[in-house]
């Protein structure tokens, strides 16, 4: 999808994506459609004429079998047709939703990796729940009742000709105010409401979720009543506007009820005539087709209804697509493997350097770090819990934005979150991440074109080898998520394996050492101090106290 799909979503967009999935719903919910508004008037004609020739008393040569298996027909087509309907359609929204996850999923992975921390697991999470929920409906609550709408309206307008030419103008003219003129005052009446309501849903969504994370803070300093009340605001005024939108859905739908009770009203005007021997239906209109014209605008009506409810859908459609298009990155980001290579700098300096997280105000009062490390040095930093260690070596990796400056040689450098400088450096974050793929698939998220041989080397240097080979299927061997069928120290190795595997001339470490044993310990001080793993700065933060920190410069933060 996001290879052919513009950057922003249209409504256009959407329904191009599976024309022929969405074709062939609509096809067979027009089919189903006319069966039903058929079957009305088949029905009304049959009984009516069934009527007539009894009381004539030709009934014995009426023909009965041709219109009995004719509303037999359009029963089933009608009942058959509903189902394939929702087939074919709930098919193509199963397909516009895995689209549209594509399409916010392309979205993230473009979004500068400092800019990320701006927007909440939570919110995303709510945004692809939430907001995909509110697009699908739009093709199937806005377009194909408007569709079936305006096909049965032709339908009805070519049997009212066959009736009589003069009920040709009534069925216009309910037409345009049906199709046209009710769904445009719905739209000026309601729509601003809709549009209210979604927003007040969203805040009241993230309020209530809010109360989760802040109960007990609220309940310590005495807010919680505060809190109950805005709360409480907020239902009420959801309430309101869920009332207002009831009610106007009650008036238009009404209006669209009135509108086909004079539509039928306008038939007995027209085919009926005033004679000295009292009401009688004109010449050159049968009664029976008659009968059949007015429970065909009938069923007509009952297709109408939907289409009150399409004001709804839309404005709800309309709040979660530009929900969505407030993810859209006006261009996708430059590829690591395509970024140009940054020459080879022998000194890095920070000055005024600090870490800054969007979301959080506290990082604002962090102090600023002043260092320098040259080629093949190491420097620790140590400090108290909050100090500020891992928001600056988050911020040196280019996760979140900094202040302050970053000198390459004395040269100043700006963009840590561009693909030139993550091509140099490898970064272990203090959260251990393992994916739900082989042991070889996390591995080779460092270095994809890893052999064997360098996979079980860098898991014997970590203590893993002998654990790897003993494993059902060896470095195939599917891992849990979240390393839920690991131990925090292999799941803490195989990261760090994962790290030292990309080889890269910086390494950021944060807390490398946390849940590991004295033996591990050692052996990743080994790696690091010498061999192939030895990288060309190494800046790492760590609370315990290894042979490395003999080799390195020491932090106070």
């Amino acid at each position: 999808m996001s290879q052919r799909k513009p950057q922003s979503l249209t409504f256009k967009s959407l329904l191009l994506e599976n024309p022929f999935g969405l074709l062939v719903a609509v096809l067979v919910g027009i089919i189903s459609s006319l069966a039903a508004v058929a079957l009305l008037g088949i029905s009304g004609w049959f009984l009516s004429a069934a009527g007539l020739a009894s009381a004539m008393g030709t009934a014995l040569v009426f023909n009965f079998f041709t219109p009995g298996a004719l509303v037999r027909l359009m029963a089933i087509l009608r009942t058959a047709g509903r189902y394939g309907e929702q087939v074919f359609s709930h098919d193509h929204l199963l397909g516009l939703l895995r689209s549209l996850r594509l399409w916010v999923w392309d979205q993230r992975i473009n979004t500068p990796q400092a800019k990320v921390n701006k927007q909440t697991k939570g919110d995303l999470l709510q945004r692809l729940v939430g907001d995909l929920d509110q697009i699908i409906k739009w093709p199937l609550a806005v377009i194909m009742p408007w569709v079936y709408g305006l096909v049965a309206c032709l339908g009805l307008f070519a049997l009212g000709a066959f009736v009589s030419p003069t009920l040709m103008l009534p069925i216009t003219l309910y037409s345009v105010v049906q199709l046209w003129m009710i769904p445009w005052l719905a739209n000026r009446a309601a729509l601003l409401s809709v549009y209210r309501m979604q927003a007040l849903s969203v805040h009241r969504r993230s309020r209530f979720m809010s109360v989760f994370s802040a109960l007990i803070t609220l309940t310590i300093r005495g807010h919680w009543q505060h809190y109950s009340e805005r709360l409480d605001n907020l239902d009420e005024r959801q309430r309101k506007l869920q009332a207002c939108l009831q009610r106007s859905t009650s008036k238009t739908k009404l209006i669209s009820q009135l509108m086909s009770f004079l539509l039928i009203g306008s038939f007995f005007i027209l085919c009926l005539e005033i004679t000295d021997q009292g009401i009688s239906i004109q010449a050159e209109v049968e009664a029976t087709w008659l009968v059949a014209l007015v429970l065909a605008a009938l069923g007509v009506n009952e297709l109408m209804q939907p289409i009150s409810n399409a004001v709804l859908a839309q404005g709800q459609s309309k709040v979660g697509l530009k929900r969505l298009n407030q993810l859209a990155i006006s261009a996708p980001l430059e590829r690591e493997d395509d970024a140009p290579r940054l020459a080879p700098f022998q000194n890095i300096t920070l000055r005024g350097f600090t870490g800054r997280y969007e979301t959080s105000p506290t990082s604002a009062h962090l102090p600023k770090v002043n260092i320098s490390i040259s080629c093949g040095g190491a420097m620790r930093l140590v400090g108290a819990s909050g100090s500020g260690k891992s928001t600056c070596l988050a911020a040196l990796a280019g996760d979140i934005n900094y202040d302050g400056e970053v000198l390459l040689d004395d040269q100043r450098f700006i963009q840590l979150d561009s693909p030139s400088w993550r091509s140099q450096l490898a970064f272990l974050s203090q959260q251990s991440v393992i994916f739900q793929q082989s042991l070889r698939a996390n591995l080779c998220l460092g270095n994809a074109a890893a052999s064997d041989t360098e996979l079980y080397k860098v898991l014997h240097t970590l203590g893993l080898k002998e654990w790897a080979e003993a494993l059902p299927n060896g470095l195939d061997t599917l891992l849990g998520a979240q390393g839920r069928d690991i131990s925090g120290g292999q799941a803490r190795r195989i990261c760090l394996a994962r790290v030292l595997l990309r080889s890269s001339p910086v390494l950021i470490l944060d807390e490398p050492f946390d849940g590991l044993d004295s033996s591990s310990i050692e052996r990743i001080c080994g790696a690091l101090l010498e061999g192939p793993y030895k990288p060309d700065f190494l800046i790492y933060a760590s609370h315990v106290d290894t042979a490395l920190d003999r080799c390195s410069h020491t932090v106070m933060l």
